[in-house]
């Protein structure tokens, strides 16, 4: 074998999947959470082209974006029956009731299709919050220096 042979050889195996190289499980396991992922955020796509009533501004596309992305292991763990459709839908009306709290799913014709209604909006949003109540806890922390509270919980005052 010449060098230039080796030197090929090593470039082709540089690369992080060879042709005809058998891929291991956490390959294959990363490979499909990325192709979810992706078809997730091609869903929200068509669903913004689809309700054109339902305008995000580019702030908003982006945190319905990362809502994807931060629960793209546990999307089904947010509702078990309902749609992948239903979910992202579900993200988007999170985003707008941010905006306008006065907004109501029943008026908009796309959450009859997908069927987004408010019992699972209810329960998507309280399994959100929780995973974030999860990720960082509430630690008690003393607010202000005065003793006055200290002193009535003792009953020295």
């Amino acid at each position: 074998m010449s060098e230039r042979d080796i030197d090929f050889l090593l470039d082709l195996y540089k690369q992080p999947y060879v042709k005809g190289e058998k891929r291991s499980n956490d390959t294959k396991n990363k490979i499909n959470i990325e192709s979810k992922r992706k078809n997730r955020h091609l869903i929200l796509d068509e669903l913004l082209l689809e309700a054109k009533i339902l305008v995000l501004t580019p702030n908003q596309k982006q945190l319905v974006r990362d809502l994807i992305d931060d629960f793209n292991s546990d999307f089904q763990n947010l509702h078990r029956q309902a749609s992948e459709e239903c979910i992202i839908l579900a993200f988007i009306f999170f985003v707008k009731k941010l905006e306008t709290p006065r907004i109501k799913l029943s008026n908009y014709r796309i959450t009859k299709k997908y069927k987004l209604t408010d019992q699972i909006f209810e329960n998507i949003l309280c399994r959100l919050a929780l995973k974030f109540m999860q990720r960082v806890p509430i630690v008690p922390r003393q607010t202000s220096k005065d003793a006055h509270d200290v002193l009535i919980r003792e009953g020295k005052r």
